[in-house]
C-alpha cells in the first residue's frame, strides 16, 4: 500500500497482524507506516495489506441486515444506513464495488469501497470516528 491512501486511525493488516495505523511517513521516498503496541513500530507500507470488508465485519459493529435478499445495514446507534453494492449479481465472496451512505440529510453515493480502511474513511465524512472491530 502506498501511505497516502491511509490516514491516523486505520486498520491494515501487516503479515498476518491487525494494526492500528498511528503514524504515516512518506519522505525522501520512504513510504512508512507506524503503530504502537508497547513502542513505536515502523514498517514499510509496501508490506501493510488492506483488509477485505464483509458482512460479517459489518455485524460486529452493530450494523443490522435489513432485508434477507439485500445488501442494505442500518446502525441504529449512529443512525446511518449503508447499501452495498456486489462486484457481480452472483454475489458469492463478499467483494463489494461501491456503498451508497446515508446519515440524516447527508448522501454519499457510489463511494468506492471494498477495504475496512475504506469505511473508516465514509464513516469520518459522516463524523463517525468510532474503532471498528474485526
Amino acid at each position: 500500500m502506498r501511505v497516502n491512501e491511509l490516514q491516523i486511525g486505520d486498520y491494515v493488516n501487516y503479515r498476518g497482524q491487525i494494526i492500528k495505523v498511528t503514524s504515516l511517513y512518506d519522505k525522501g521516498g520512504s513510504n512508512e507506516v507506524g503503530w504502537s503496541d508497547k513502542e513505536s513500530v515502523w514498517v514499510n507500507a509496501d508490506n501493510v495489506e488492506p483488509i477485505p470488508l464483509t458482512a460479517e465485519i459489518l455485524e460486529k459493529n452493530n450494523f443490522e441486515k435489513q432485508w434477507q435478499d439485500n445488501y442494505e445495514y442500518f446502525n441504529d446507534d449512529e443512525n446511518l444506513n449503508v447499501t452495498f453494492h456486489p462486484k457481480s449479481s452472483n454475489y458469492t465472496n463478499g467483494a463489494y464495488d461501491y456503498i451508497d451512505i446515508e446519515k440524516g440529510c447527508l448522501t454519499i453515493n457510489e463511494m468506492p469501497i471494498t477495504f475496512v480502511h475504506e469505511l473508516q474513511h465514509a464513516l469520518r465524512l459522516c463524523e463517525i470516528d468510532k474503532d471498528i472491530e474485526l
